[in-house]
């Protein structure tokens, strides 16, 4: 038994000060910062002093090198750009302001010699910071199959709890009728939360449904995506609708493959 632990009384564990790497991990942490740590060998910093003085130059300062590498594969001189960052004292991590969103970095420790040459230490996993703002790619909105549709929305209550499936479809299918039979909008969807700041507020969201048949065993692709169809061959999609243009292929083959259709909405949608 360890001197002076009581029976019964557990030793209190801590976490040791190292684990004998000799590495550099990088992390994003927004669009314009990105955090690294690191843990470097006592042998390997003495073993890269030792290299630096054979070669008649003296240790000047420890550093951190971040490089830009965005679509480079990277070979530590191929770098867009890159900076140093003088480390002072026992850090053994740092923030690092890149101010630039939308970029791959890798970041090197090492020496700076009195020469100036760099002797890297460790070099660290690629991070990219993601982009600022909304997304300008106008084609990547989500496109979902009515059934799938369906069931996402039955499970996350619907228009009623302790409805049944059927019945909320039912119900949405009314409401989506006498909005096109009014005359009012014919594919919109509202989603929102109210904040709590204010008491007047509007948001606006819309989708578009995209429905048609063919033949019941014609393959069927929309976007170039394959779209399984009901038994009786009719489809029915729906998509986000952000500001822009939207095109749409849709494409029927038979199933001798002998006749191929292809329709192609395009729809616009600018809010203003």
């Amino acid at each position: 038994m360890t001197p002076g632990l009581r029976v019964g009384q557990r030793k209190q564990f801590r976490f040791p000060p190292g684990y004998g790497d000799n590495k550099i991990v990088l992390l994003t942490r927004d669009p314009w910062w990105i955090f690294s740590y690191w843990e470097i060998r006592r042998d390997k910093e003495d073993e890269t002093v030792r290299k630096i003085e054979s070669a008649g130059e003296r240790v000047e300062k420890s550093v951190l090198r971040i490089y830009d590498v965005t679509d480079v594969n990277f070979n530590g001189k191929n770098a867009h750009t890159y900076f140093d960052i003088d480390l002072k004292g026992l850090a053994n991590n740092w923030y690092i302001n890149v101010n630039m969103p939308d970029r791959a970095w890798i970041v090197d420790i090492g020496i700076v010699s009195n020469k100036g040459n760099f002797y890297m230490l460790a070099r660290s996993n690629v991070v990219k910071t993601p982009r600022f703002g909304m997304s300008d790619v106008l084609d990547a909105e989500w496109m979902m199959p009515e059934d799938e549709y369906w069931k996402m929305f039955g499970l996350s209550g619907g228009f009623g709890v302790g409805k049944g499936s059927l019945e909320v479809r039912e119900a949405l299918k009314k409401r989506l009728e006498e909005q096109i039979t009014s005359g009012g909008i014919s594919s919109a969807a509202s989603f929102y939360r109210k904040p709590q700041e204010r008491k007047f507020w509007l948001v606006v969201n819309t989708e578009l449904i995209v429905y048609g048949a063919t033949e019941p065993d014609a393959k069927l692709t929309v976007q170039g995506k394959e779209i399984n169809l009901r038994p009786d061959g009719t489809f029915t999609l729906r998509f986000a609708l952000p500001d822009g243009k939207q095109v749409i292929p849709v494409e029927a083959t038979s199933s001798d493959g002998v006749d191929k259709r292809r329709i192609t909405p395009i729809v616009t949608r600018k809010t203003e």
